[in-house]
C-alpha cells in the first residue's frame, strides 16, 4: 500500500480550526483526511474505510490539497455553463443592441439573429442557441394570430348575427324540441 504524505506545511491546529468551522459534512471529511495524513502514517484503504469514500477519492483529495495554491480542500461546485460561446454578460450586450432594431421591425426571425451571432462569433450556430439565447434575454415570440386563407369576413358577420347568443349542450335543446 502507498503511504500518504503532505507536500506542504500545515499546522494540525489549523486543519482542526477547519474541520471545527466546516458548514458541510463533506467538507469535513476531506480536512479529516488531511489532518490523518499530516499526524498519521495510514494509507488511503484504512482512510477510505474511516470516512466512507473510495480510494481513488482519497487519493484526489490529498493531490488536490497539495496541488493548490492554497491550503484548501473545497470542492468544485458542479453544474454551470462549460460549452458557452459567449459569456451571459456578451449575450446581454448583443441582444440590448439588437433590441432598437426589433423594436423598429427590422428583425423578422430568429434566422435574422442567427446571422448577426454567427457573424460575431465566427462560426454556426443551432437553433437552440438562439432560441435559449432569446429566453436566457427575456425575449418572447410575437407573431400574429393565424387566420385561414379563404376566411370571408362577409359570412363570419352573418354568422355573429345570426346565431343564437346562448349556447346550450345538444341534450337541452332536445329536449326542448
Amino acid at each position: 500500500m502507498r503511504i500518504l504524505k503532505l507536500t506542504k506545511e500545515i499546522s494540525p491546529d489549523v486543519i482542526k480550526a477547519k474541520m471545527k468551522t466546516s458548514s458541510t459534512i463533506s467538507d469535513y471529511k476531506r480536512w479529516q483526511i488531511i489532518y490523518s495524513v499530516c499526524n498519521y502514517t495510514v494509507n488511503a484503504e484504512y482512510l477510505s474505510d474511516i470516512t466512507g469514500y473510495s480510494k481513488a477519492n482519497v487519493y484526489a483529495i490529498v493531490q488536490q490539497f497539495n496541488s493548490a495554491k492554497k491550503s484548501d480542500v473545497a470542492l468544485k461546485q458542479k453544474g454551470g455553463r462549460r460549452r458557452e460561446l459567449m459569456s451571459l454578460e456578451q449575450e446581454h450586450l448583443l441582444m440590448k443592441s439588437l433590441e432598437q432594431k426589433a423594436l423598429n421591425g427590422q428583425i423578422l426571425s430568429g434566422n435574422d439573429v442567427r446571422k448577426i451571432v454567427e457573424q460575431k462569433l465566427n462560426k454556426t450556430v443551432s437553433d437552440d442557441y438562439i432560441w435559449d439565447l432569446f429566453k436566457r434575454n427575456g425575449w418572447t415570440k410575437h407573431s400574429p394570430r393565424p387566420h385561414h386563407p379563404k376566411k370571408d369576413i362577409e359570412k363570419q358577420e352573418e354568422f355573429k348575427k345570426n346565431s343564437k347568443t346562448i349556447w346550450l349542450p345538444l341534450k337541452m335543446i332536445l329536449n326542448q324540441i
